[in-house]
């Protein structure tokens, strides 16, 4: 008996001592809600393209513009002007043309569809019975408006109101994941590529 009891005390101390942990945190906004925004902003600075712009000296003003990610949403704005062929000035009176910066909107929205029964509260209990459902999908979106007024010495040149969205969708039937509809997965599967090409390492066939 007392043997048995010695081996018990061996396997409890060897297993004691094989675990471990380290606390998990998560940074308040999740990155798939900020790749969301940041692609929004991207799709809608896609769609300015003012006349007559290349060559011009553009002075931006942000004071504005007031939104989630304000310096990502500056620098990209900055870096439109720049790819459209405007020539980026560090005050308003080198400029040719002052272009203001504002937000309409700029969050996400969240929506969701369940086909099956959902947990209903159980009367007079804290319990809820089991959520039963047959078909589940998720659809998280990015929005955003940016208006962008130009000016010429305090005369209007141009007016662009500018909307985009970036969808990420998950879908379950019966626990089983359906591939997302996803409109930042290419950054994140592009970022992998490149990781592995440079560890000279080969993609496996079926990698998305």
């Amino acid at each position: 008996m007392h043997r048995y009891v010695g081996v018990l005390v061996v396997i409890a101390i060897a297993l004691s001592g094989g675990c471990s942990s380290r606390p998990v945190t998560n940074t308040p906004r999740s990155a798939i809600e900020q790749l969301l925004l940041s692609g929004a902003v991207d799709r809608a600075l896609e769609k300015f393209n003012p006349p007559k712009i290349r060559g011009k000296k553009v002075y931006v003003d942000f004071s504005l513009l007031s939104c989630y990610d304000k310096e990502y949403v500056q620098l990209a704005s900055r870096v439109r002007f720049a790819e459209l062929g405007a020539r980026l000035v560090d005050a308003a009176d080198q400029a040719d043309w002052v272009a203001q910066v504002a937000s309409g909107a700029l969050g996400t929205e969240f929506k969701s569809h369940v086909i099956g029964m959902p947990a209903l509260p159980v009367p007079n209990s804290p319990v809820a019975t089991p959520e039963m459902t047959a078909y589940r999908s998720g659809e998280q979106t990015g929005i955003v408006k940016l208006l962008i007024a130009i000016y010429e010495k305090g005369r209007l040149v141009s007016a662009v109101t500018c909307y985009a969205k970036c969808d990420r969708v998950e879908s379950f039937v019966f626990g089983a994941k359906y591939e997302p509809t996803d409109d930042i997965r290419d950054g994140w599967i592009e970022a992998d590529y490149e990781r592995m090409a440079k560890q000279g390492e080969t993609p496996d066939a079926d990698t998305p």
